[in-house]
């Protein structure tokens, strides 16, 4: 274990969990055969590039894929989930309404419709979007900046975030206002051809559609953001108005409750604390 860098080795425990996640539970999951499969190639794609990583002379673009290969672990580890979450245990969502109902006296994504106009929603639907990229572009500049050691740091509390986001899918699968609470938006969220072209985008890629609780989105911004401002300052005060409007994007265009958003902020805090002690503390046993 000590020969494993911190990402390689929490991709290594995470996987080890989702392949006797998918044996425990078999008997409940369908396709429970080509999911495991599915993590088994992952976990072969992993060993190939612990193995390459030792190698000296790595050629330009092989370490560059090197580096971002935790990317590819986060897109098809989600998508897996499609074929998981749903057969594990049922939706909490109705439990979400009434915790938001409680709170406020009123139901958030309903009371926002009354902000609803179409150049709005179509900022909104681009900024909700822009969590696919705001992670991406962090670690880039970093990397072609030749900061690695902060470029290493941040894939691991990133990759740290993501996989406590999918944690929290599993033991607390919800759909959102979107699907439970149709009946009692009033109010299209009509936009441009911006907004369906987001709407369609995610609808055809997002395979899991139980990613409410926590909010990953909030999450991993929140996440972002304090990574920028220890690194890349320049880049924090670009985000930061983004990620505002992000985090208001989540409750207007229906995809959490705002029980959501608390959660997956204080998972962001916790990752912020914990991702770089790990971090530091898996270096230094790894050099002993």
């Amino acid at each position: 274990m000590r020969r494993l860098t911190p990402v390689q080795g929490l991709t290594l425990f995470f996987l080890i969990g989702l392949i006797l996640l998918a044996l425990i539970f078999r008997g409940q999951i369908p396709h429970w055969h080509s999911l495991l499969l599915t993590y088994i190639i992952l976990l072969g794609l992993l060993f190939l590039l612990i193995a390459s990583s030792k190698r000296k002379g790595m050629v330009r673009t092989a370490t560059f894929l090197h580096h971002f290969s935790p990317l590819l672990f986060v897109v098809l580890i989600y998508e897996s989930f499609g074929n998981l979450i749903q057969y594990l245990r049922p939706d909490i969502d109705l439990s979400l309404i009434r915790i938001d109902f409680s709170l406020f006296g009123i139901h958030p994504s309903v009371w926002m419709e009354r902000w609803i106009a179409p150049w709005f929603t179509d900022i909104l639907s681009i900024a909700y979007i822009s969590y696919y990229f705001l992670p991406v572009i962090l670690i880039v500049v970093l990397y072609f900046k030749n900061q690695i050691t902060e470029f290493d740091e941040s894939v691991f509390v990133l990759l740290f975030g993501y996989y406590i986001s999918f944690i929290g899918y599993i033991l607390f699968p919800a759909i959102g206002p979107r699907y439970t609470m149709a009946h009692l938006h009033l109010v299209p969220l009509e936009g441009s051809f911006i907004t369906d072209f987001v709407r369609d985008v995610l609808n055809t890629l997002e395979h899991n559609k139980r990613d409410c609780m926590p909010s990953g989105h909030t999450q991993i911004v929140l996440i972002v953001l304090y990574l920028a401002y220890r690194f890349k300052r320049v880049i924090f005060y670009i985000y930061l108005p983004i990620v505002c409007c992000l985090i208001i994007s989540t409750i207007y265009l229906r995809y959490h409750y705002v029980v959501d958003l608390f959660v997956g902020a204080l998972l962001a805090v916790g990752c912020m604390i914990a991702g770089p002690r790990l971090y530091h503390y898996w270096n230094v046993e790894g050099r002993r």
